[in-house]
């Protein structure tokens, strides 16, 4: 029963998530050549060949390779003629590499996608539709969340699968809050229980933290910003919320943290990456996603506890996922859709679950994923999704929140102070969004 309405709940929630936000090899025999796009025609007429083809499949993320490998190992039982390379791009300049090779008409067959960037390489015809095969094929997407569906569809149509989602929680090391005598985190804390519980754990003659106020947006602000009532973007997408009394709050909230000490500053987080601070033992709490556990676990073992994020005036954080994209001119448009289906399948998410990576989009699997790290209640991250609320998206996503992550690191590290840097991010993003179609 519990497992049913966490499905239930997962399809229904997610709902409000809006809609739009985000290699070709010359060997192959196709009537498609590189420079022209493959028609839907042309996808669905394709069966394929037995002669030899490459695949070439990008990621951004190193702790997915193992899944990937796997399942391409179970594509290439049906498609021995298949050769499938796989590139890892940091994400820092994944998005900035792919589009332009797309643009230049190469680029990966297969590659992941985001919701900030879809709506922009959708717009620039850079995405195969994948609606003429989805139902072509009687593929059932209701088994993902209809949200994360929504999100990958431009007018109407499907142009991503969805592949995992990113749930937020609050990871703690219990070996630093038995040496305190602090009893571990829980459901019931709030902002000034986190206050007071990370002071109490803070040593700062031995350079450790009570907390990590991580100076990133995903895990670490838009949290807090919607924990006080702030917003980052409107309803409607027109305008900026980031200069709203709330968001003032949640960034002046960190800012305060890091002063006391009691966090590594906004300049200690670009010198040392927040996870690895808390990874090699060096802070007590850290805010981070259902796809940090894997990692987690993996640095800290039995140490690791896990649990729901603290409220402010409200619980919650913007829930996210990933989609698997084809290339519009990727000349292996049938063979890289067979690949995109065991990735987004049953086998693909199967194997997401199990070996821990992220929460799996088919909602089969979420409680597979939650039991697949026996040493850690993973369950924090499924019984808080009734308080996420959907991730901030526009057109331009991209542009505005590298306007705002600057603005916001100025504000941390005191260059500018709180108010004001918000401001002008505000102003700047709202010229951003009058530019969207």
């Amino acid at each position: 029963m519990k497992k049913a309405l966490i499905i239930v709940f997962l399809v229904s929630m997610l709902s409000v998530i809006l809609a739009g936000c985000g290699g070709t090899d010359s060997n192959n025999g196709a009537s498609q050549n590189q420079s022209e796009p493959a028609s839907t025609e042309a996808v669905q007429e394709n069966t394929g060949s037995k002669e030899k083809f490459k695949l070439n499949l990008a990621i951004w993320d190193e702790k997915l390779k193992d899944t990937v490998n796997q399942v391409i190992e179970i594509y290439k039982q049906d498609h021995p003629e298949a050769d499938v390379q796989v590139t890892i791009t940091p994400v820092k300049d994944y998005w900035t590499k792919t589009q332009s090779s797309l643009v230049g008409g190469e680029g990966p067959d297969l590659f992941m996608m985001n919701g900030p960037n879809f709506n922009k390489f959708a717009s620039l015809g850079l995405l195969s539709d994948l609606q003429p095969l989805i139902e072509k094929n009687g593929v059932d997407t209701s088994v993902y969340p209809q949200g994360i569906n929504e999100l990958y569809k431009l007018d109407g149509h499907a142009y991503g699968i969805p592949f995992y989602l990113g749930s937020i929680g609050l990871f703690y090391n219990k070996e630093l809050f038995d040496q305190a005598g602090v009893p571990y985190p829980d459901e019931s804390w709030t902002w000034d229980t986190l206050k007071e519980k990370a002071a109490l754990l803070t040593d700062k003659a031995a350079n450790k933290y009570g907390y990590i106020a991580v100076n990133a947006d995903q895990i670490g602000y838009y949290p807090l910003i919607h924990q006080a009532g702030g917003s980052v973007i409107s309803a409607d997408k027109k305008t900026s919320g980031l200069n709203s009394e709330g968001t003032i709050k949640a960034i002046q909230f960190m800012k305060d943290l890091m002063d006391q000490g009691i966090s590594p500053s906004a300049q200690q987080q670009l010198e040392t990456e927040a996870l690895q601070i808390f990874g090699s033992g060096n802070a007590a709490m850290y805010p981070g996603g259902s796809f940090d556990a894997f990692n987690l676990n993996k640095l800290l073992g039995d140490k690791l506890g896990v649990t729901v994020l603290p409220s402010g005036e409200q619980s919650g954080f913007y829930v996210h996922g990933s989609s698997w994209v084809i290339n519009k001119q990727s000349k292996h448009q049938q063979e890289a859709w067979k690949l995109l289906n065991l990735l987004t399948g049953k086998a693909g998410q199967e194997l997401l679950g199990k070996n821990a990576i992220n929460f799996p989009a088919y909602t089969d699997y979420v409680d597979l994923w939650a039991q697949s790290i026996p040493s850690l209640d993973m369950k924090a991250f499924v019984v808080s999704l009734p308080d996420a609320v959907a991730y901030p998206v526009s057109q331009n996503t991209s542009e505005w929140q590298k306007v705002m992550a600057a603005s916001i690191t100025e504000a941390l590290t005191g260059t500018v102070p709180v108010e004001e840097a918000l401001s002008k991010a505000a102003q700047q993003m709202n010229e951003i969004l009058s530019r969207d179609k």
